[in-house]
C-alpha cells in the first residue's frame, strides 16, 4: 500500500507545480505595462559642434630692450591707440651718448685716413683697420639708440605698463596665465580682431575645417551672438588631453570684446539627414555606455541598440532604427525585451 501512496503523492506535486506555472504564465501574458510613445522622425538639419573658449588678442607683444635701463619718459597712457613706429617709451641714453662719442671720434679718423690713402700716404691695411672700427662704431650706435627707445612694431592698443617712469628695466622672464611672457616694459595688443581659442576633442578634429562658419556667444553679451570663422587648426594634439587647439577669428572694430572673455562657440557642420527620437526615449544600460530604445511592434516592445549622433533641445539624432517606428518615451524603465504594453 505504501508503495502506491508515494508515486501518487509525487504525481500530485508535479501536477500542482505545472498548474501553478501555467497560472503564472497566464497572468504574465495578461499583464500589460502602460507606456507613452512617439514616432521616430527623419529630419534634415545642420549639426553644430559646441565648445567653450577664451578670447585672445589678434596680435600681442611685450616690448622691452636688449639691455637694462631706466625708464625716463612714457608718451602714451594705457588704453591709447598707437600707430606703427610711433615712439612709446624713452629710456636713459648714457650708453647711447657714449656710443655716439666713439662713433664721432672714429669718423674723424676714418675721413683723415681716407684722404691720406687717396694720396698713397698710408697702407691699405691700416686704412681697412680704421674703416672696420668705424663701421663697428656705427652699428653700436644704432643698437644703443634702439635700447633707449621703444617704438610700436605694429599699430595697436597699449593695455599695460610693466615698468613705470623712473623705474629700472631688467630682463626677467615670467608668465601671466593665458597671455604672453610678461618680461618687458609695455604690453601692446592688436584688438581690431579677436581670436577665440578652443580645445577640440580628437574625434571632432576631422570635422573642423579652416574657413568654416562659427557662431560665437560671449557670456558678457548673451543676447548678441556674432559670426566668426575658423582661422587656424594646430597640426598637433595634446598628449595629455587628446585635444587640438583651434582658433576662431571675429571682427572687433568697436573693441567691445576684451581679451580674457569667456565665450561659447557653435561650429556649423554640413547639412545631413538623420532619424530623431525624443531624448527621454533613450535608455542607457546601467554600468555601461550602451544606449537602447524600445520599439513597439504588434503590441510588444523590442529592445533595439542605437548610437547617439547629435542632440538639440529635447530631440536626439540616432543610428540603429528606421524612421516612423514607434518608440517608448515614458515607462521604459519597467520594460524588458518582449513585454506586452498598453499605450496611454
Amino acid at each position: 500500500m505504501k508503495k502506491l501512496i508515494i508515486p501518487l503523492t509525487v504525481a500530485l506535486v508535479i501536477a500542482g507545480c505545472n498548474n501553478q506555472q501555467k497560472t503564472e504564465e497566464k497572468k504574465k501574458e495578461e499583464k500589460k505595462i502602460a507606456v507613452t510613445t512617439a514616432r521616430a522622425v527623419s529630419k534634415t538639419y545642420n549639426p553644430e559642434l559646441v565648445y567653450s573658449g577664451t578670447a585672445m588678442p589678434f596680435k600681442e607683444a611685450n616690448l622691452g630692450t636688449t639691455l637694462p635701463g631706466r625708464v625716463e619718459e612714457i608718451h602714451f597712457q594705457e588704453g591709447d591707440f598707437v600707430k606703427k613706429d610711433q615712439l612709446i617709451v624713452e629710456l636713459s641714453a648714457e650708453l647711447y651718448a657714449q656710443a655716439l662719442a666713439e662713433k664721432s671720434t672714429l669718423k674723424k679718423d676714418y675721413e683723415r685716413l681716407k684722404r691720406l690713402r687717396e694720396k698713397g700716404s698710408v697702407s691699405q691695411q691700416k686704412f681697412d683697420h680704421v674703416k672696420a672700427k668705424y663701421e663697428a662704431a656705427k652699428a653700436k650706435a644704432r643698437m644703443m639708440k634702439k635700447n633707449c627707445e621703444i617704438r610700436a612694431p605694429f599699430s595697436g592698443t597699449i593695455v599695460d605698463y610693466l615698468v613705470e617712469e623712473g623705474e629700472n628695466f631688467m630682463f626677467s622672464p615670467s608668465l601671466k596665465p593665458g597671455f604672453s611672457h610678461t618680461s618687458g616694459i609695455v604690453k601692446l595688443m592688436k584688438l581690431g580682431k579677436i581670436k577665440i581659442k578652443i580645445k577640440v576633442n580628437e574625434k571632432d578634429i576631422p570635422l573642423v575645417k579652416k574657413g568654416r562658419e562659427v557662431k560665437v556667444v560671449f557670456d558678457a553679451y548673451p543676447e548678441q551672438p556674432v559670426n566668426g570663422k575658423v582661422s587656424k587648426i594646430k597640426p598637433i594634439l595634446s598628449t595629455a588631453t587628446r585635444t587640438g587647439e583651434v582658433e576662431i577669428m571675429i571682427n572687433n572694430k568697436e573693441r567691445k570684446f576684451k581679451p580674457g572673455m569667456y565665450a561659447k562657440t557653435f561650429i556649423k557642420m554640413p547639412e545631413k539627414t538623420d532619424v530623431f527620437v525624443p531624448l527621454n526615449s533613450i535608455y542607457r544600460q546601467p554600468g555601461t555606455g550602451n544606449h537602447y530604445v524600445f520599439v513597439v511592434e504588434n503590441g510588444k516592445v523590442s529592445k533595439k541598440p542605437i548610437n547617439k549622433l547629435y542632440s538639440k533641445g529635447d530631440k536626439t539624432a540616432v543610428k540603429g532604427i528606421q524612421s516612423n517606428v514607434k518608440v517608448v518615451v515614458h515607462g521604459k524603465n519597467k520594460l524588458n525585451d518582449g513585454d506586452k504594453i498598453t499605450i496611454k
